[in-house]
């Protein structure tokens, strides 16, 4: 399966990297890295992880704070938010069209 950013997902995605890289270079790389690994075990198996509202499924990520929400759209996943685990938790649900 094919994984896709939406474009806001994109975004956050590269400010929390931009965020972490400001801190240390490395951890900027490695929060990149984490993502891709959640990325390609979404698409390796992409009904592993629990729904959360309705097709939206949350994928935690092992060593930072953040979550990856996404759909499965037919044959390509679509994340739709990365999100910071403490800060306004719910702020992406307006994103989802149930």
């Amino acid at each position: 399966m094919q994984v896709r950013f939406a474009e806001l997902a994109k975004l956050e995605f590269d400010e929390a990297r931009a965020w972490y890289r400001d801190i240390r270079p490395e951890l900027g790389s490695a929060f990149a890295a984490e993502v891709r690994t959640a990325t390609q075990r979404m698409a390796h198996m992409p009904l592993m992880y629990p729904l959360e509202v309705g097709d939206i499924r949350r994928c935690v990520l092992r060593q930072f704070p953040y979550t990856l929400r996404y759909a499965v759209r037919g044959d390509v996943i679509v994340v739709t938010a990365v999100s910071h685990q403490h800060r306004a938790p719910d702020y992406w649900v307006d994103r989802v069209s149930t």
